[in-house]
């Protein structure tokens, strides 16, 4: 039989005096964590509960952009066929499906009247913005199309305006236009737009030019809250150029090779058909005496079109 071995005697440890204190200063320290978290979780709702922190849109301020036709009016750069069998509702939904064929062709707005661009806005996100600048990018300029003129004046007009661009200035800036359409100085460079949560705003933005067929972007700047770096938006015609052509008057005489319009003789509505003008030359002389000047100075052509939309 193995002998039987002797129980050990529970040691108790005894701590000097400052390791006691260490002890107790430790667990004074963890409890007090524990009631803390504790708190804090009941703060909060409860345990496993977290804030949810609303999160900020990486780009805050939607903006999108609009063509206006002020004329429906297209050029293309040299001879284009179209059908005279085409119906214009100048009222329908179609027109847009049709203005994007034609500029997908390679044709251009007929500046008789500018072309207005509606820049849409809405700050989604919760800070305020500032809209503190828009500029003329990627700015392409050729003399005015001569070719084909589609001609179907009249069948709009733009909304009540702040801003103008005169494309014919070498570097154009937006410029301000008052309630009487007289052009003023930079518009940004006196003021700003400023939009707050959920504000919605709209930027008819007529532009012109005179001289020269041009392609362009818009770019939009802002600034989100009290930050001092902009952000920038690049707005173009659905992804397409904004595309503008003076009205081609050499010697100040219009010209187009070619004319297709749905106008009737006398000039005084539109008619559903199209047809090709059979004299290009002649075409302008029932109306040569209510033209105006060719080419048109940008602060009358802006003041003309002030008056009709005001």
């Amino acid at each position: 039989m193995t002998p039987r071995q002797p129980r050990r005697a529970f040691r108790h440890h005894s701590y000097p005096p400052s390791r006691r204190r260490s002890v107790v200063t430790w667990s004074v320290t963890t409890l007090a964590a524990v009631v803390t978290a504790v708190l804090v979780a009941v703060a909060m709702g409860g345990f496993g509960k977290l804030s949810k922190k609303v999160a900020e849109p990486s780009m805050p301020l939607k903006v999108t952009a609009t063509t206006d036709r002020i004329s429906l009016s297209v050029v293309f750069p040299g001879l284009h066929t179209i059908s005279e069998q085409m119906q214009i509702d100048t009222g329908g939904s179609k027109v847009e499906g049709l203005r994007r064929q034609w500029l997908a062709a390679g044709a251009s707005h007929f500046d008789e009247a500018g072309l207005s661009i509606g820049v849409r806005l809405l700050n989604r996100g919760e800070r305020r913005v500032r809209v503190i600048g828009l500029e003329v990018v990627d700015l392409g300029r050729k003399p005015p199309l001569d070719g084909t003129l589609l001609h179907l004046p009249g069948q709009g007009g733009a909304d009540v305006f702040r801003i103008a661009f005169n494309l014919d200035e070498a570097r154009p800036v937006p410029r301000e236009v008052d309630k009487q359409g007289k052009v003023q100085g930079p518009f940004f460079r006196q003021q700003e737009l400023e939009l707050s949560k959920g504000d919605r705003d709209t930027i008819w933005v007529p532009v012109a030019v005179s001289r020269y067929s041009v392609k362009f972007r818009l770019k939009l700047s802002y600034l989100v809250g009290d930050a001092v770096r902009p952000q920038h938006v690049t707005l173009d015609d659905g992804g397409l150029p904004f595309a503008l052509t003076a009205v081609n008057c050499p010697r100040g005489l219009r010209t187009y090779r070619r004319i297709y319009t749905s106008l009737t003789p006398r000039w005084d509505n539109l008619q559903s058909r199209l047809k090709e003008v059979p004299n290009p030359a002649k075409y302008w002389a029932p109306v040569q005496a209510s033209l105006g000047p060719c080419p048109q100075d940008f602060a009358s052509k802006i003041k003309q079109i002030a008056q009709v939309t005001g």
